[in-house]
């Protein structure tokens, strides 16, 4: 499974493995019973639906740990299609003798589980009404496999059926939705995030450009005061409006930067957090052509800020921290390391927002951007920031 996984995609493996555990202790308790009634069945009944049901049911503990959830998905679909076959296929492959009265079809033991299986794929609506069918048509097959169907309380028997069932669904239901809500939280935090820190950025490039600009107009007053007009002064004139205007358009706070820009921004996010940072930069396999918009400047300047300050706060006293970039041909690289305590990524809890909005949510609302987390503990952690230029983008 990925780490970078939403909420609702690690508990819907959860449940797969969950399920299929449940599958297959079934399997064993019920196979004494599906032998036994082996021959009251056509012969081709038993095998085929034995193994469509049980064969995915149980392949969904591997699958959970390989497969996309798209895949895990359509498996489970396929498991809850061969129970209802199974169910509905029942009553023309019986064949008798009939069942004792306290005996039950093994096809109609477990919709609950089945049920519960489905709040992998389904919407809720989708699994309340299967539940409803299959839990409601196994009392039917239990009720026309056995003896004396007037002894056979039907109707209350699928009333118990559907609540008894409907427990586990509804409990497991709710915690798929749980899932889907804070994956929603999750990504409503991202772009949140990643707003103000646009704005922020935003902020501190327009008091530069405001501080230029005000000796841009500084300086034409002066010349204008003391040497009257010239050619020279018309065009420092010329510059200052066109800077004015640009500030005034938006167009400074957008504009691509070249690589030596970029770095002045991030050293300046960086030193911000720790002023005793190393940063190792490289631009030597730079084009020179090569820019940076002022988007990917923003995130990853902020990004590698708030690794650092992560590593500040929890690497330990002692941790030595080191910045490396690298700008090539088309791409940017920055890892951020320190020799501390360390921690696992794996234990984060997705629920914990701080380094999935700040740094990788961040990284992922950039087109071209990703981040990775590498880290064990007692051993250091290192936080590599990567941007390439979109397909198109240039």
């Amino acid at each position: 499974m990925m780490q970078g996984s939403s909420a609702e995609e690690r508990l819907s493996r959860y449940l797969a493995r969950f399920a299929s555990a449940g599958a297959l202790a079934y399997l064993v308790l019920l196979t004494p019973q599906i032998a036994s009634q082996f021959g009251r069945l056509q012969p081709w009944y038993t095998p085929l639906f034995a193994f469509a049901i049980f064969g995915p049911a149980l392949c969904l503990s591997f699958a959970s740990f390989r497969w996309s959830l798209q895949r895990i998905r359509a498996l489970v679909t396929v498991m809850a299609g061969a129970y209802v076959a199974g169910q509905v296929l029942w009553i023309p492959a019986f064949e008798g003798p009939s069942l004792g009265l306290t005996e039950s079809a093994w096809i109609a033991v477990f919709p609950g589980l089945i049920s519960v299986t489905t709040a992998i794929a389904w919407s809720n609506r989708a699994i309340f009404a299967y539940l409803v069918f299959v839990a409601s048509f196994g009392q039917v097959v239990n009720y026309y496999s056995r003896i004396d169907h007037g002894n056979v309380p039907l109707f209350s028997d699928i009333v118990f059926g559907i609540m008894f069932c409907g427990l586990f669904t509804v409990t497991v239901t709710l915690v798929v939705r749980t899932g889907r809500i804070l994956d929603t939280t999750r990504l409503a935090a991202e772009t949140q995030a990643a707003t103000a820190a646009a704005s922020a950025a935003r902020s501190v490039e327009r008091e530069r450009f405001d501080a230029l600009i005000h000796d841009d107009v500084m300086s034409t007053l002066l010349s204008a005061s003391r040497s009257g007009n010239s050619s020279a002064l018309t065009a420092q004139s010329a510059a200052a409006l066109a800077r004015l205007d640009r500030l005034r358009s938006g167009i400074a706070s957008t504009e691509p930067v070249g690589p030596d820009s970029f770095l002045a921004f991030l050293r300046s996010a960086l030193t911000e957090v720790d002023d005793h940072i190393v940063i190792d930069a490289d631009t030597a396999d730079a084009s020179g052509d090569f820019t940076l918009p002022m988007d990917a400047v923003r995130a990853l300047s902020a990004s590698a800020a708030e690794a650092l300050r992560n590593s500040v706060r929890h690497a330990g006293e002692n941790a030595e921290r080191l910045a490396r970039v690298r700008v090539g041909a088309d791409s940017v690289r920055i890892d951020i390391r320190d020799d501390g305590c360390g921690f696992d990524p794996g234990s984060v809890a997705p629920h914990r927002l701080g380094l999935a909005v700040s740094i990788t949510g961040r990284m992922r609302q950039l087109p071209g951007g990703s981040a990775d987390v590498a880290s064990e503990a007692g051993r250091g952690t290192t936080v590599t920031l990567t941007y390439r230029h979109p397909v198109g983008a240039r």
